[in-house]
């Protein structure tokens, strides 16, 4: 605790710095750590627990090595936000073993226990990983870009508008990514969700409220 105190004040004494986003694990925010980051709140500085869940279904979680499943997520963001945190979500879309149905389910869930945030990801492929040895055997394939982006304006609608979406897609560095080569094309992704929604007529929060029941799945 006392190290973390100190590497957040000295975040939070640099010049312009208005607040503190934490980007951690589920399973890596016990009591006492909530209760800094909310002393950090009463001070009136902005502050967001970013949780990285990336998946509701936790033999998905189990594949893919996260070492935690839907619970501890569960218990971290309730406890979080009792406590006045706002919790941003990291979803990814295209896990192996995964479809569409599967985002669909895992953004109810996460709706259900509560969140102020939501961030995006295509899965991508990045070097010396398992999933790039399973890519390289042809094991997994990532999804292609209309894939995406049709999940992505999906997710995006039935979000309610009050939920602030931090990002929407994402990428890694060009010298460690092997694929998909378009989830490096930022911009692009971007623009084709919004010209998405744009064809649909629609927009964040127009199919909010409504549960997916096209597909049931065993978490």
């Amino acid at each position: 605790m006392d190290e973390l105190r100190a590497l957040y004040d000295a975040a939070l004494a640099a010049p312009d710095v208005m607040g503190l986003a934490i980007g951690t694990r589920p399973d890596c925010v016990p009591p006492p750590v909530l209760d800094l980051l909310a002393e950090y709140r009463a001070l009136g500085h902005e502050v967001w627990l970013e949780l990285g869940l990336q998946s509701s279904f936790d033999a998905t979680l189990a594949r893919v090595n996260r070492g935690h499943g839907f619970a501890e997520y569960e218990t971290a963001t309730r406890a979080a936000r009792a406590r006045g945190i706002p919790v941003c979500c990291h979803l990814i879309v295209g896990l192996p073993g995964e479809d569409a149905s599967h985002s669909h389910v895992s953004l109810d869930r996460v709706l259900d226990v509560g969140v102020d945030g939501l961030k995006l990801h295509p899965l991508h492929v990045v070097k010396h990983t398992r999933l790039a040895i399973e890519w390289r055997r042809g094991e997994y394939e990532p999804l292609d870009e209309t894939a995406y982006t049709r999940i992505a304006a999906d997710l995006i609608e039935r979000t309610p508008w009050e939920v602030v979406y931090h990002r929407v897609t994402g990428t890694a560095a060009p010298d460690i990514l092997l694929a998909p080569a378009w989830c490096a094309k930022k911009w692009d992704v971007l623009n084709g969700i919004a010209d998405e929604l744009a064809r649909r007529g629609s927009r964040q929060g127009a199919r909010a409220g409504r549960i997916w029941r096209e597909h049931t799945h065993a978490a």
